[in-house]
Formats: structure tokens, sequence, C-alpha cells
């Protein structure tokens, strides 16, 4: 008994020089301490940033809840900016009808603005066949009067070009029917606008 008493108390003191060792030298080398674990957040916020493709706040915040609620087969932008808005568009307008045709007006390059050659390999890369009318809203506005026909959703970023034209008013009318949508970007959102002849005498006059 006493030998077996004399093992176990030496058997501890080694047991408990040991522990202490240990944490004197994670104490001296911080190293040596556990680093707590880092976790990766993949929370429904970065699912709703995702779902609305290139969608930010501001404008694009508006036009997106817009577009929430449109179907749209034919789409023209009046006005393309550097072409990120119409990628995004078609993303929306494509979850209702995947074989959605996208159409352009804009002086691109000629009045200061996007390279045409760049936009239009910029909407390729996303899968988006662009058909384009360089030139004044007037002009791209009668192209598309006789080679499209009628449109569903019109975006205008510029609508002081088109309210100043009583021409192109007339031909805004000309390709719309009774279920086109207009939206127009004015004071930093995206409204709905409805155009009529009366629209375009009233502003010649």
């Amino acid at each position: 008994m006493p030998l077996l008493k004399l093992w176990n108390s030496l058997r501890g003191r080694s047991t408990n020089a040991q522990s202490l060792e240990s944490v004197e030298a994670e104490n001296a080398d911080p190293s040596l301490k556990s680093k707590p674990s880092i976790r990766v957040a993949t929370g429904s916020k970065s699912a709703a940033r995702a779902t609305f493709g290139l969608f930010g706040g501001g404008t694009s915040g508006t036009l997106r809840k817009r577009l929430k609620s449109i179907s749209a087969n034919t789409v023209l932008e009046i006005g393309v900016d550097d072409g990120a808005r119409a990628i995004a568009v078609m993303d929306a307008v494509s979850k209702t009808s995947p074989a959605a045709r996208y159409v352009a007006i804009d002086e691109f390059e000629m009045a200061g603005g996007v390279n045409l050659k760049q936009f239009h390999q910029t909407l390729r890369n996303h899968g988006i066949h662009p058909q384009m009318f360089p030139g004044c809203v007037e002009r791209g506005l009668m192209q598309v009067a006789h080679t499209i026909g009628a449109i569903d959703l019109i975006l205008i970023s510029n609508p002081d070009a088109v309210d100043s034209n009583p021409v192109a008013i007339g031909l805004l009318e000309r390709i719309s029917h009774c279920g086109t949508t207009i939206l127009a970007l004015e004071n930093d959102a995206w409204n709905p606008r409805q155009v009529s002849s009366s629209d375009a005498t009233r502003r010649a006059a």
C-alpha cells in the first residue's frame, strides 16, 4: 500500500507539472493559443442581392420594383448609359419572357456617350442580341416604327429629349399599344408615363 500511494502521488505530480508547463508555454507564445473560428455568413442579404442581378439602390432600385409586375416581349431603351441597366432590365424581363427582344436608341459616341461597338459587345457577352438605332430620338423612333412596330416596355432615361419634340411624342404613341408600359427617369425615380397626340399638340402650341 505505501508503494502504491507513493506511485500515485508521483504520477499526479508529473501530470500537474506537464499541465503547468503547457499553460506557461501558451502564455509565453500567443501563437500557441487556440484562435476563434471565423464563420462566413451566407445570409439572406447576399442571396437577395444576387437575385436582383445588377440592380443597386437609387434610380435602379425604383426601376427594379416597377419591373416586378411587368411582362414584356419587346423592350425599347431611349438613352442607354453604359449598358449595365440594359443587362439588368433584360435579366428581370427574361424571367417571364425568355425570348424578349431588346432595342436601343442613342447617339452613342456621336454625343460623347458610350461607344456603339463596345455597347454592342457588352450586351452580346451577356447573351443579349440588341437591335440598335444610333442617332437622335426622332430618327430612331421612326426606324423602330417602320422595322419593329409596337413595343411592350419603353424606358426613357432623358425625358426632356422627348417632351420638347412633338414629332417624337407622336412616334411614341405610334409604337405603343394598350398594354405598353412607358417609364421615364424623373427626379431620380422611374415613373410611369402616358403619351398621347394631345400632349404633342399642347407642347407644340
